[in-house]
C-alpha cells in the first residue's frame, strides 16, 4: 500500500509538468497540461511560459469547431510557429479547451462563452502562479475561437466589483486576432451582410431556421421565436463596439463568395468587412485582411497576428 501511495504521488507530479512539444525544442519554457479552470471535464486549458524574472504578457488560444467540436489540440496542430513566436518574445502562451453548446438547455453558445471568460478570470486570479502580467493579455482564434474573443474583447467587463474570488477579475483583454471570424452571435444579422444569405435560408427553411434555434439552445425554431427579438441580441458583439475597445486583427481569407453551406456563411468576407466598418466607425484601431488576387492566404499578408499580438503586448 506504501508503495502505491508512492507511486501515484510521483504519477501526479510527472503529469503536472507536461513534455514540451517537439517544435519547442531548444526554447526554454515551463508547460503544464491541463490545468483546471472549472468543474466540468472540458474546463482544462495548457500553458507554457517562458523562463522569467518578472511576470510576462500572455496570449490565450480559443479552438474553433462551431462551438461543437474540437479542443485546445488545435493550437499545437495549426499555430507552432505562434507559439514558438510568443516565447521567444517573452510572452507565454495558454490554449483552452471549453464546453459545447446544447440545443435544449436554454443557455446554448452562452455556455462556451460563460467557460472562455471564466478561464480568462481563472488565470487572471492565479496570475503569480504563472508568473502572468494580468495588465497584458490578449486572445486569438480561429473561427469560434476567433468570435469568443472578439466577444470578450467589446463586452463590458465581467468583473463583479468588490468580489474576491476569480469571479472579480477583469475579462478585458488588451489586444485580439480574429482569423476566419463571425462578426456577430446574433445569427439574424447576417441576412444584413452575406449577399444571398436570404435566398439560401428560404431553400433550406426548415434545416436553417432549426440550426439557429439549436445555436441559442433551443429543440425548434417555433420554441425559439418568441424569444427572437431578446436572446440574439445579447450576443451581438457589433452592438457592443465603443472608442475605448482593445486594438483588433481580422482576416477571413474565404474566397468563394455564395452562401451555399454553412463553412461559406460562417466564414465569409462580409463578416470581415462588416466588423471593420463597425470598428471604423468607433474609431477602434484595427487590421483588415480579405482574400485578393495578391493575399490568398493567410501567409501572404505581410503583417501577421502573430507580429500584432506581440506588437501590443510588449
Amino acid at each position: 500500500m506504501k508503495y502505491r501511495a508512492i507511486l501515484v504521488l510521483l504519477l501526479i507530479s510527472l503529469s503536472a509538468a507536461a513534455q514540451k512539444p517537439d517544435f519547442l525544442s531548444g526554447i526554454g519554457c515551463k508547460m503544464l497540461s491541463n490545468e483546471r479552470y472549472g468543474a466540468a471535464k472540458r474546463n482544462v486549458f495548457d500553458i507554457i511560459m517562458p523562463k522569467s524574472g518578472q511576470p510576462t504578457a500572455l496570449v490565450v488560444y480559443i479552438h474553433g469547431g462551431g462551438f461543437l467540436w474540437g479542443d485546445k489540440q488545435e493550437a499545437y496542430e495549426r499555430r507552432k510557429e505562434d507559439i514558438a513566436y510568443f516565447l521567444q518574445h517573452n510572452i507565454a502562451f495558454a490554449t483552452i479547451s471549453y464546453q459545447f453548446y446544447k440545443s435544449d438547455d436554454s443557455l446554448g453558445v452562452g455556455r462556451c462563452l460563460n467557460d472562455v471568460k471564466r478561464a480568462i478570470q481563472y488565470i487572471r486570479h492565479n496570475a503569480s502562479k504563472y508568473n502572468i502580467d494580468k495588465q497584458r493579455i490578449g486572445s486569438y482564434g480561429i473561427s469560434a475561437g476567433a468570435g469568443s474573443s472578439l466577444y470578450l474583447a467589446f463586452h463590458d467587463d465581467f468583473a463583479i466589483k468588490g468580489d474576491s474570488t476569480l469571479l472579480g477579475e477583469s475579462t478585458r483583454l488588451r489586444c485580439v486576432g480574429a482569423i476566419s471570424t463571425q462578426a456577430t452571435y446574433n445569427l439574424f444579422r447576417w441576412f444584413d451582410f452575406i449577399p444571398n444569405l436570404g435566398m439560401v435560408a428560404w431553400l433550406k427553411k426548415k434545416q436553417f431556421y432549426s440550426s439557429m434555434a439549436n445555436f441559442y439552445g433551443y429543440p425548434t425554431y417555433n420554441g425559439f421565436k418568441p424569444l427572437i427579438d431578446s436572446i440574439p441580441k445579447q450576443y451581438d458583439m457589433l452592438r457592443m463596439i465603443s472608442p475605448d475597445d482593445p486594438p483588433v486583427y481580422v482576416i477571413n481569407m474565404q474566397k468563394k463568395r455564395f452562401p451555399k453551406d454553412f463553412d461559406i456563411i460562417e466564414h465569409h468576407r462580409g463578416h470581415a468587412m462588416v466588423l471593420s466598418k463597425e470598428l471604423a466607425k468607433k474609431n477602434v484601431r484595427h487590421y483588415m485582411y480579405i482574400y485578393s488576387k495578391k493575399t490568398k492566404l493567410e501567409q501572404d499578408v505581410s503583417y501577421s497576428v502573430k507580429e500584432f499580438m506581440v506588437d501590443n503586448l510588449k
